[in-house]
């Protein structure tokens, strides 16, 4: 029974991180499981309303599983603040929208919502992942506010300060297959004010547009950053008031 139930955690983990809906031997395939086995413990998982089954479309979350995840995780308050801002950003722009925090030398993708017309899970990368700040414009766009103290410790993958200057100067920065070949995307940083007033804002995040390469192109992404300059002027204090007095210590805090 107890490796029942551990499977079932394991197969709820694994279909939250991937697109969804996702056939039943996709799903089987990334937890290491039988078709068979598999099966048996998500329609299990189905019958109490942690997923819905779509048909020959395959398995998604549902209404349970994402309001257990909504009570336990650590991050509910932060969250909830999030979403309205990144969900109409994505009704604005077409696209998916996406938040990612700093942790240390990287950034963890801790919010997205999907395009529209797109897929339940956002093309931009799953939710966890955690990728170099120096590789992405989300990345980037973060590095290019930190201090140069900090910089020194990190690695910067060949980024040039004046590269960083010129992303803060004009504000974002974008990305064309970086990270996810085919997805392009453009970045802002999420700001907030310093313990020190005369000092420079703390880099808390990233929030960005991302989407296939198909339809969008440099001059669509370079549309999108006035859209996500006004998310950024309205969640950044927001986020930064909730995070408390010292901002930049208590993303670090929460162990991202």
């Amino acid at each position: 029974m107890a490796t029942t139930a551990l499977r079932g955690l394991q197969l709820l983990e694994a279909l939250a991180g991937m697109r969804q809906p996702a056939a039943l031997h996709d799903i089987a395939e990334r937890t290491g499981l039988s078709d068979s086995y598999a099966f048996r413990i998500l329609r299990s998982l189905e019958h109490d309303g942690y997923l819905h089954h779509l048909g020959r479309s395959g398995y998604r979350l549902a209404g349970r599983a994402i309001a257990l995840a909504t009570l336990i995780g650590p991050r509910p308050a932060m969250l909830r603040l999030m979403h309205p801002v990144v969900a109409k950003l994505a009704s604005i722009s077409g696209e998916a929208a996406v938040v990612h925090l700093r942790a240390g030398d990287t950034r963890v993708l801790v919010l997205g919502v999907p395009a529209p017309s797109g897929p339940v899970v956002d093309p931009a990368g799953v939710l966890g992942e955690r990728s170099p700040l120096a590789v992405g414009a989300s990345g980037r766009v973060i590095l290019a506010y930190l201090p140069p103290s900090e910089l020194a410790g990190i690695d910067l993958h060949g980024v040039t300060t004046e590269r960083l200057a010129e992303i803060r100067e004009r504000g974002y920065e974008m990305s064309c297959g970086e990270n996810h070949p085919g997805i392009n995307g453009i970045s802002v940083p999420l700001l907030a004010e310093a313990d020190d007033p005369g000092g420079p804002p703390v880099a808390l995040g990233s929030i960005t547009v991302a989407g296939p390469s198909s339809h969008l192109s440099c001059d669509v992404l370079t549309r999108l950053a006035g859209p996500l300059l006004g998310a950024s002027r309205d969640l950044s204090p927001r986020l930064g008031a909730l995070l408390g007095p010292n901002p930049g210590a208590t993303v670090e805090g929460l162990d991202l």
